[in-house]
């Protein structure tokens, strides 16, 4: 059970959403409590297991039952008033903390920091000896994990032996982009080493194909690298792993909290760098983002202890399955999709979906992957993820904030960190990668209202203006040439004058108060001819007589 503190800091968290979860029409600004630190210091905590079948049954059975019949829920529903993430702050943005770093879509990161990522070394030495100190040898892709000269472990992951560079590329790729999205990982290197330099550590235990555990023997070792493609020099391709600092102490859900942490004081599927993952992982092809791969790590930071949460595996994401190349139905398919059987029955099998046709793969060690039947909004995950399924409009603009970040160069950078031999392949799947972005900010910035990063100046006289980016616009969904926006402003709630129509570029003059709090609302008119919601930039007369931007709210 809870203890009241941590209750009462969970009702500050719910309190700061509020202000991104009222109405629509005009009301009196409030200053949202702040959410507090999630990196404060703890005690340890256990380890939490999860197992996978009961996690599934739980996501695809037992919670959309329960969702069905919440009552709330549907009324929220029915009104177009969903349950808004709890973490955000006044900007309707997400702090640091231990989920989640701001990075690229606040400050746009160098091409070396995107090729370097979460790495703060340079790897294994792959001219010294490896002590190999553990392994596994089920599955099409065993493996194993060495101890280098320095001490340090690191599991070593291999690509299938009829499709090298698949999986180690996919896994590089994507780590560097999701690190650079904001989320932790470990950190892994590419490396080619010689078999030659593995020795056999003392009283290694390895888990066989029938799942037991037994004494590893140097004929153990052979036979895993036995099964590997060798480079004509004799070495042989794989990401090194850096184990990651600190005590492990499981997976974490993507619903509710851990009881034994007083910092996770938020349920996971309210906090909006989960929801918004849903899109991030949609871009990425990142189908199978259930617990299990993810990480819980007791770690020690600033003579603070607390847990840090890790997005970890990614060798299953863009055209990889990790021991094969993408199947043609993901992303289209949950692992058990009875929608779709269905309509297979009723059908008789007539109608078979495009997606099935498309069995090509033209790059092996790239895989399967697509931009021209990609839809981030039906995009289907091996499982439900309970935090996906309560992304609401403004969670899907924050996500494709994140994946907008990404420039083309960026992009480029992340793809070379695959090291893949064939410049063709990697031209390939880095413009996959940038039109699948494109298709997620046409869908979002194209739809909703993507006029954001307001800003207040104020002139030698007084005067102040509010001057805002239209990030469809900048990313190039739209062109400035199209767009009209029009503005309205309140005070206490009291409408100040007309609404006023604007063309790109133009600045918003603030009228002049003794005090108080302005409500500036800005809207854009989407290619259809509809004017999307509106946004409130809420700006405050400081003591000192200039103007400061204090809060945003995104209305439904």
């Amino acid at each position: 059970m809870r203890h009241e503190p941590h209750i009462l800091r969970t009702l500050i968290g719910v309190c700061g959403a509020l202000f991104l979860a009222g109405c629509g029409g005009p009301a009196t600004f409030r200053m949202p409590e702040p959410i507090p630190d999630d990196r404060r210091d703890i005690p340890e905590p256990a380890y939490q297991k999860i197992y996978i079948l009961a996690d599934g049954y739980d996501k695809q059975v037992t919670k959309p039952i329960v969702r069905a019949f919440d009552l709330s829920r549907q009324f929220r529903r029915l009104f177009n008033q969903p349950k808004e993430a709890f973490n955000t702050n006044a900007f309707d943005e997400v702090d640091d903390s231990s989920w989640f770093t701001n990075r690229n879509a606040k400050k746009r990161l160098t091409l070396d920091d995107i090729r370097r990522g979460p790495d703060t070394v340079d790897g294994p030495n792959v001219d010294s000896k490896w002590t190999v100190v553990g392994a596994k040898t089920e599955g099409v892709t065993p493996g194993f994990t060495i101890k280098d000269e320095d001490g340090v472990r690191y599991v070593i992951k291999f690509d299938p032996p009829d499709y090298p560079e698949l999986a180690t590329g996919a896994e590089m790729v994507s780590t560097k982009l999701f690190w650079a999205a904001g989320y932790s990982t470990p950190e892994n290197y590419l490396v080619y080493f010689d078999p030659a330099n593995l020795v056999m550590g003392n009283d290694v235990k390895l888990k066989d194909k029938t799942g037991k555990k037994r004494a590893m023997t140097r004929e153990d070792l052979d036979y895993i690298i036995d099964v590997l493609q060798k480079r004509p020099d004799g070495t042989v391709r794989a990401v090194a792993s850096k184990f990651l600092v600190g005590k492990i102490v499981g997976p974490f859900r993507y619903y509710t909290t851990r009881d034994d942490d007083p910092n996770d004081f938020i349920p996971h599927e309210h906090r909006r760098e989960l929801r918004g993952l849903r899109l991030i992982s949609a871009w990425l092809n990142h189908f199978d983002t259930k617990a299990n791969n993810s990480l819980d790590v007791y770690v020690e930071e600033d003579g603070k202890r607390f847990v840090r949460h890790y997005l970890i595996d990614f060798g299953s994401t863009l055209g990889s399955e990790g021991d094969e190349p993408m199947t043609f139905w993901r992303g289209h398919e949950t692992h058990v999709d009875s929608w779709v059987m269905l309509k297979n029955t009723l059908m008789l099998g007539a109608r078979i979906p495009e997606y099935q046709y498309d069995v090509d793969i033209e790059y092996p060690e790239i895989g399967r992957i697509k931009y021209h039947d990609f839809n981030p909004e039906t995009y289907k995950f091996i499982i439900p993820n309970p935090a996906f399924v309560n992304m609401t409009h403004r969670d899907a603009f924050w996500g494709t904030k994140v994946v907008m970040s990404f420039t083309d160069e960026q992009i480029d950078a992340a793809v070379e960190a695959g090291g893949y031999t064939n410049p063709d392949a990697a031209a390939f799947l880095a413009d996959v990668i940038k039109k699948r972005r494109d298709i997620v900010g046409r869908e979002y910035f194209g739809k909703m209202n993507s006029v954001d990063r307001f800003s207040v100046s104020t002139g030698s006289d007084g005067s102040a203006k509010l001057t805002f980016v239209d990030l469809a616009v900048a990313t190039g969904v739209s062109e400035a040439k199209d767009k009209r926006y029009e503005y309205r402003i309140f005070r206490d709630g009291k409408t100040i004058g007309e609404v006023t129509a604007l063309t790109h570029g133009d600045a918003i003059p603030l009228p002049s108060i003794e005090d108080g709090i302005l409500d500036v609302r800005v809207r854009d008119m989407k290619t259809d001819g509809k004017w999307a919601n509106w946004v409130s930039a809420y700006v405050e007369l400081r003591p000192n007589g200039t103007y400061k931007l204090i809060g945003i709210k995104r209305h439904d």
